[in-house]
């Protein structure tokens, strides 16, 4: 029963390989979203941004990246010692800078970032750190 089992579930996972159906990577694989669904080939993913620095200005931290030409959005994540990346902003495609006002606690703060295009997200940037109260605080 078991392998009859096994074997179904195998079955199946080729065939939906085969449709195309199954995305490498899941919510955080760089693709979400390419599939599709009209049976055409999927959109390739767009290049990633690279973060440039994370500055501490004014209470909060700075951030800025170089854009990859033709995104729509950036989705900006957010990390800190106590809790794992969540999405921090969403900003237009033709910004290259934000200033995070939920980043303003004694603490080391992680970014990192992705352009999307209609429903493709790019790979993530690279990741930098900053606290919004130490001066010295920009580095990768």
């Amino acid at each position: 029963m078991a392998f009859s089992r096994l074997t179904c579930l195998a079955a199946f996972g080729l065939a939906l390989i085969a449709c195309g159906d199954s995305e490498p990577g899941g919510p955080h694989g760089g693709t979400e979203g390419s599939g599709g669904g009209g049976g055409g080939p999927a959109a390739a993913a767009p290049e990633a941004p690279v973060l440039e620095f994370v500055m501490p200005m004014a209470g909060v931290l700075h951030v800025e990246w170089t854009p990859q030409e033709g995104c729509d959005q950036f989705e900006g994540e957010r990390k800190d010692p106590m809790n794992d990346y969540v999405v921090a902003f969403t900003i237009a495609g033709s910004k290259n800078a934000y200033m995070d006002p939920e980043a303003t606690e004694d603490m080391e703060y992680t970014y990192r970032l992705r352009c999307k295009v209609g429903e493709v997200y790019s790979a993530y940037s690279n990741e930098m750190s900053g606290n919004p109260t130490d001066e010295e605080s920009s580095h990768e």
